[in-house]
């Protein structure tokens, strides 16, 4: 899949998710495809948002320096590799405690569920941290996003699990908790592992 195709997938299932599960339910490809292929580019597109949105303000603290080298290049990594890893680690946890509920899935369908749903929010966030004015937006636009991943989600459940209406309020009360906590995690640890690397910069980048 190349970068057109990639980002034509991402806006789909960003503006016309039910037509788009459909699709996404009856392609085939293993789980590393899809990782690699599909999860690893629109996460590395949100990734340079951050960076290009990081660049204008750590210019102004750090100079064009080799400290500012490191910085971008740090911030390009960890926010490839921490959403990827936090992905993984999600998708199997679901895999494990949903059986467990009597919703029975399967890794593979679970990994589409959990990054075709967050892709509008990678989609975003390359816009949203693009510049720091932009960032005015995550404020307001935190409600408007929430709502509106639970419209994809909630159709993504419906085309990929065929399961009662009690069992698909769980199973949404679940991933969603899940995602969300993906989100909180991987925000923390990247705060963490920066103070750590160059204390006092997780002031600039928030």
């Amino acid at each position: 899949m190349n970068y057109k195709e990639l980002i034509i997938k991402a806006m789909r299932i960003t503006l016309i998710p039910s037509h788009e599960w459909r699709v996404i339910k009856n392609e085939k490809e293993t789980p590393k495809e899809l990782m690699w292929h599909f999860a690893f580019p629109i996460i590395l597109f949100s990734a340079l948002g951050r960076e290009i949105g990081l660049f204008f303000v750590a210019k102004s603290v750090l100079g064009y320096t080799l400290n500012l080298l490191f910085l971008l290049l740090f911030n390009l990594v960890s926010w490839v590799v921490i959403p990827y890893i936090l992905i993984i680690v999600a998708a199997y946890l679901l895999n494990f405690t949903l059986p467990k509920l009597g919703i029975e899935t399967d890794i593979l369908r679970i990994l589409k569920l959990v990054v075709y749903t967050f892709s509008p929010l990678f989609i975003v966030t390359f816009f949203i941290y693009l510049h720091p004015l932009l960032r005015l937006l995550i404020p307001i636009g935190i409600y408007v996003f929430i709502v509106y991943t639970l419209y994809v989600f909630w159709y993504g459940v419906q085309e990929m699990f065929e399961i009662s209406l009690e069992k698909k309020l769980r199973f949404i009360v679940i991933t969603i908790s899940f995602g969300f906590l993906m989100i909180f995690l991987a925000q923390h640890i990247y705060g963490y592992l920066l103070g750590w690397v160059m204390p006092g910069m997780e002031a600039y980048v928030k």
